[in-house]
């Protein structure tokens, strides 16, 4: 009986071992190294970041891209005027974007070296992007393509990721 319990726990040991290194179901994940995400620890990091949440429809990671204080300013063509929102608005508008396409591109233009590179903490960083978005409907429905410039305000606290302070829209039809 004793031989039995010893060799039971040994096996038991073993397969923990083993189902802790390989796992038969597991989906092959490749280069677990070269994920799409960044630290953003540059402008361009996080610029990536905010790219990948868009191609990806990742509300989630877009969500991390902006500051808690994040204000979204655009041109109200119905009010001919300009207006904003606030962070909580801007996920919940981002949100619904992301569902309500079946595909979404966003490609940066001209980024130049030393915004890419911008790596300071503690200061705040103004610049223009250029950009052109793709939005493809479900099932053959409506494209559009839009085309523009974003203003953004972006900031690294010391220890911490760049984040979108602000975001100045100006978007071409």
């Amino acid at each position: 009986m004793q031989r039995i319990i010893i060799t039971a726990s040994v096996l038991c040991a073993i397969s923990f071992s083993f189902s802790s290194c390989l796992n038969p179901f597991a989906p092959v994940l490749g280069n677990p190294s070269s994920s799409v995400w960044t630290e953003a620890q540059t402008v361009g990091e996080l610029l990536d970041n905010f790219k990948n949440s868009y191609n990806f429809q990742d509300s989630l990671r877009y969500a991390d891209c902006l500051d808690e204080s994040f204000v979204f300013v655009y041109y109200d063509v119905i009010e001919e005027r300009e207006d904003q929102w606030g962070r909580d608005t801007d996920l919940k508008t981002t949100g619904g974007l992301f569902s309500n396409f079946e595909e979404i591109h966003l490609i940066w233009y001209a980024l130049p070296e030393n915004i890419s590179d911008f790596a300071e903490e503690n200061t705040s960083l103004e610049f223009d992007a250029s950009f052109s978005l793709s939005l493809y409907g479900y099932e053959g429905g409506s494209t559009y393509d839009l085309y523009g410039f974003a203003n953004f305000t972006v900031e690294k606290e010391a220890g911490d990721r760049f984040r979108i302070i602000t975001w100045k829209d100006i978007t071409i039809f």
